[in-house]
C-alpha cells in the first residue's frame, strides 16, 4: 500500500489508555489536553465517500502529573446511524454526491457532513464541528452527549461557522451563520456566546454577493474578520451533476477577507486577494495605529481536493478539466487603513504552510509568530503541498515574511498541524504538540517540540496504540 493511503484507514476507538514514553522526557508543567478531529470512518454503509466527507473521529491526550492518558472516539451522529442502517449515503456531502447520478442530487442544496472539521473546548464540553452542526462530547471520555447550542444559528440552507474562535477581548466564543439570499445577496450573522452558551452579541450584514463560501474567522477589538474562499456556481450546484465543491470558482473578487464592525453601523471592509488566488485560513488579525492587519494562508490557483478521493472512487470534475495552477500555501499579510480604506496585500513566498496557529492569548492582538504544518520532505504522495500529506512543522515570522525554523520528520512520516501551548511570558516561549504517522513502521506517535528550538526535533515522543488518519484541525483544553 502506498504510504499516503494511510489517510483511508479507519482508526480504532480507544478509551483511557496511558501512552508509553518512547524517547525524551515530558516537560514539567505541561498540563492540559491536546485534541484532534478528522475524518475517521470513510464510508456510509456500502458507499465510499471522499476523505473529507468521513464521519469525525476525535482523539485526546491528557497531560497531567507526568502521565498522558489517551482516548479516541467516533462522533456518534444521528446522520451516521441513519446511513449505516440504510447501508448507503443519504445526505449529499460537500465532496461526495449521493449515488444515482444527477437526478439523485438535483435540487439538493442542503449538505450534510460528518462533523470532522474542527474541535474546540467550550461550555464544559469538547465540541466536534463542521458547517452543518456542532456536537458536544464529554470532556473526559469523548462520548457524544448531543448537539451544541450553537446549532440554533443554523437550519435549512443556513450554515454555521465550522471554525469558531475564542476572543480574549470579550472572553466570548465568536461564531457566524451564513444564509444564502433568495432574491438578494447572501448575509452573515456574527454571534458571541459566553461560557454558558448564552448569546451576548449579534451583528448581521449583507455580503453583497450570491454563492459566498465563508470559512475561518477571528475577532479584533472592533471587527469580526472572516475569510471568503470563493463563490459557488449556484445553478451548477443545484443541477446535481457535480459534487458541490467542484462548482466553486475564482472569478475576480471571489476570494477575499472581510472585516465587519462589531458595534455600530460602519461599512463592511473588503480586502480582496489578487485575482486567481484563494485563502481558507486566517492565522490572526489585529488593529494598530489606525490599521487592521490580517495574516492568512493563500494559494495561487483553485485548490484541488480530488486527490483525497479514496481508491476506487476515482477523480472528480477537477481532473476532467485538467490540472489546476496551484501554488502555495504562503502566508499573506493584509494591511487595511481604517480611515482611508486603502488596502495592501503581500504574499510571503518564503513563509509557507497550512492550518496556522498562534499563541491563543495573542488572538486579535499584535503577534509575530505563526506555527503551521509544512511540506518539508516529499514522500510518495501524488501531489506536492497537499496539507494532509505534510511532513514538517514550521515556525513563521509574520513580520519579516520568512520561515524562522522547521522540523522535518522525514519523507515517510506525516505530521498534523501543531498546537502551541505557552510556557513563559515571551510570545514564542512554549511547546508545540503534533500527531504523527510513521508509514514505514505503521504506527502513530504524539510528539512534543520546543517552539524556541524547533529544528532540534522532539523533546518527547509517545507511542499511540493504533495509527490515526490525518487530522483536519487540533486544539488545546487548558486546566
Amino acid at each position: 500500500m502506498p504510504d499516503h493511503h494511510y489517510l483511508f484507514t479507519a482508526p480504532a476507538e480507544v478509551r483511557g489508555l496511558e501512552l508509553p514514553l518512547i524517547a525524551g522526557a515530558l516537560p514539567e508543567g505541561l498540563r492540559g489536553t491536546l485534541l484532534r478531529n478528522g475524518p475517521g470512518v470513510q464510508h456510509a454503509g456500502r458507499t465510499p465517500v471522499h476523505f473529507l466527507d468521513g464521519y469525525g473521529t476525535v482523539a485526546s491526550a491528557c497531560f497531567d502529573g507526568g502521565r498522558v492518558v489517551y482516548h479516541a472516539r467516533h462522533v456518534d451522529l444521528p446522520l451516521a446511524r441513519r446511513e449505516q442502517a440504510a447501508g448507503r449515503l443519504l445526505g449529499r456531502r460537500p465532496f461526495t454526491n449521493r449515488p444515482g447520478g444527477r437526478l439523485a442530487n438535483l435540487g439538493r442544496m442542503q449538505l450534510s457532513t460528518g462533523a470532522a472539521h474542527e474541535v474546540y473546548a467550550w461550555g464544559g464540553a469538547v465540541v466536534a464541528s463542521d458547517a452543518d452542526g456542532h456536537h458536544c462530547l464529554d470532556a473526559q471520555t469523548l462520548a457524544t452527549t448531543g448537539p451544541a447550542p450553537l446549532n440554533a444559528l443554523g437550519g435549512g440552507l443556513t450554515q454555521v461557522s465550522a471554525m469558531p474562535r475564542f476572543d480574549p477581548h470579550s472572553g466570548h466564543l465568536v461564531a457566524y451563520a451564513m444564509t444564502p439570499g433568495v432574491l438578494g445577496s447572501d448575509s452573515v450573522t456574527f454571534v458571541e456566546f459566553d461560557a454558558q452558551w448564552r448569546e451576548r452579541a449579534r451583528v448581521k450584514r449583507s455580503l453583497g454577493v450570491k454563492g459566498a463560501l465563508l470559512h475561518d474567522t477571528v475577532a479584533t477589538e472592533n471587527h469580526y474578520v472572516v475569510v471568503q474562499l470563493g463563490l459557488l456556481d449556484v445553478p451548477r450546484f443545484a443541477l446535481g451533476g457535480m459534487v458541490p465543491l467542484d462548482t466553486v470558482g475564482l472569478p475576480p473578487g471571489a476570494s477575499r477577507v472581510l472585516a465587519v464592525p462589531r458595534r455600530g453601523e460602519g461599512p463592511v471592509r473588503v480586502m480582496p486577494l489578487p485575482d486567481g488566488w484563494q485563502s481558507f485560513h486566517v492565522a490572526n488579525a489585529y488593529e494598530q495605529d489606525g490599521r487592521l492587519v490580517a495574516d492568512t494562508t493563500t494559494y495561487r490557483g483553485l485548490l484541488d481536493f480530488d486527490w483525497l478521493n479514496p481508491p476506487g472512487l476515482g477523480r472528480g470534475h477537477r481532473a476532467a478539466v485538467g490540472p489546476q495552477a496551484e501554488v502555495g500555501p504562503f502566508l499573506s499579510r493584509h494591511v487595511l487603513d481604517l480611515g482611508s480604506g486603502a488596502h495592501q496585500v503581500t504574499v510571503h513566498h518564503h513563509a509557507g504552510g497550512e492550518a496556522p496557529c498562534i499563541r491563543e492569548d495573542r488572538t486579535g492582538r499584535r503577534h509575530r509568530w505563526v506555527y503551521v504544518s509544512a511540506q518539508g520532505s516529499r514522500g510518495d504522495e501524488p501531489v506536492e503541498n497537499a496539507y494532509y500529506w505534510y511532513h514538517a512543522v514550521a515556525k513563521l515570522d509574520a513580520d519579516s515574511g520568512r520561515t524562522d525554523s522547521l522540523w522535518d520528520a522525514g519523507p515517510r512520516v506525516y505530521v498534523t498541524a501543531p498546537q502551541f501551548v505557552p510556557r513563559g511570558e515571551a510570545e514564542d516561549d512554549g511547546w508545540l504538540l503534533a500527531w504523527t504517522h510513521d508509514a514505514a513502521q505503521g504506527c502513530g506517535e504524539l510528539v512534543v517540540l520546543d517552539a524556541t528550538q524547533l529544528a532540534r526535533g522532539p523533546v518527547a515522543r509517545l507511542a499511540l496504540p493504533a495509527p490515526l488518519p490525518a487530522a483536519s484541525h487540533v486544539g488545546w483544553m487548558a486546566y
